[in-house]
């Protein structure tokens, strides 16, 4: 059932008694979470006829025994899953035992007066189990998985544009770099910014620079283009920032490492003629990334990345080994190169 359609539906006071929302993008998760809660059971009656059970704490048979009693003083009772491990290949936490032949009954026969959610945060189910098959068959099932990055891109656009704000096409697409296409991420960020530029509703990309931090990667990947220009100071200053943030040297140079190995098989790949939507291909990576390394590698010869991937190599095997502070070593790597 597509997302939209379902929550219009719940929101007009349409409802199915169950429903399967299988998923884990977070903002369509809460999005429906909330619609469920504001339109099933009225705010004075959710104390007495709304319960939630997480299946990594208590085991279903208490959220069924709910979900088979009457409301009290209401019209309905809404009953929340949350983690049901039992639709998955893995094992209970805690040792629960969860009596899924309960819920099997159930769904052949439910409460008419209770509306049972579950909430499945995982890619799919393990449709060899009997379970599965008698949801699909039986419940309502409402796609919340994250959207592809074109789907996102559109999601954003028509919120930005639906708020009544403004941003240049350069600042958008750099927004959309900074939060990876990333839907909950780009809901949350965008908070931020409609506050920042509550006055004339023009959202600038300083304001994105200044408000949307950047991930790991992201910072790797200036750290990255600083070693190239041989810009030392520029380099340490985020790796500094990085050690502040209580990320692991060891972990930082292993993904500098895999950057720079990266470049170098661009770096091949264009020299054999290969376009970048081949690379991405031979690579088995994002086009996004075979497209990012291209340019960092404009003007580059192969001599210098290997010099600085090999340079690497060296810094790893020393925090490694305890050859001198680990925190350090990169600081010294980094002077070095830029000496070469």
């Amino acid at each position: 059932m597509s997302y939209a359609t379902e929550i219009a539906n719940i929101k007009k006071g349409q409802f199915n008694p169950i429903y399967l929302l299988l998923g884990t993008e977070s903002y369509f998760i809460e999005e429906a979470r909330a619609a469920l809660m504001e339109y099933v059971v009225p705010k004075e009656d959710q104390e007495l006829n709304v319960g939630m059970y997480n299946m990594d704490e208590v085991p279903l048979g208490n959220a069924l025994e709910d979900a088979e009693s009457l409301p009290f003083f209401g019209e309905r009772r809404l009953v929340i899953i949350d983690n049901p491990i039992f639709l998955t290949g893995e094992k209970p936490k805690g040792n629960l035992e969860h009596d899924v032949a309960w819920l099997e009954s159930y769904l052949e026969n439910p409460s008419e007066s209770t509306i049972l959610a579950i909430f499945a945060p995982y890619e799919k189910l393990d449709n060899r189990k009997k379970i599965s098959k008698l949801l699909k068959k039986h419940a309502t099932t409402i796609d919340v998985k994250p959207l592809e990055a074109d789907a996102s891109r559109k999601f954003l656009s028509q919120m930005i544009a639906n708020a009544g704000y403004n941003m240049d096409r350069q600042t958008v697409q750099f927004f959309f770099e900074r939060i990876e296409d990333q839907l909950s991420k780009g809901v949350q960020e965008l908070e931020k910014l409609f506050l920042s530029a509550r006055d004339d509703k023009i959202i600038t990309k300083q304001m994105v620079e200044d408000l949307v931090p950047r991930n790991l990667e992201q910072n790797i990947f200036e750290i990255v283009t600083y070693v190239m220009k041989k810009d030392a100071e520029k380099a340490i200053r985020i790796y500094r920032d990085l050690l502040l943030q209580k990320e692991e040297p060891i972990k930082i140079n292993a993904i500098l490492l895999g950057q720079f190995r990266l470049l170098i098989q661009v770096f091949l790949l264009s020299k054999q003629g290969y376009q970048q939507p081949d690379m991405a291909k031979v690579l088995k990576i994002h086009p996004y990334r075979v497209k990012l390394a291209s340019q960092q590698i404009r003007k580059m010869d192969g001599q210098k990345l290997m010099q600085a991937y090999l340079g690497l190599v060296e810094t790893e095997e020393k925090m490694k080994t305890g050859d001198g502070m680990k925190e350090v070593q990169f600081e010294l790597f980094m002077l070095k190169y830029a000496n070469t």
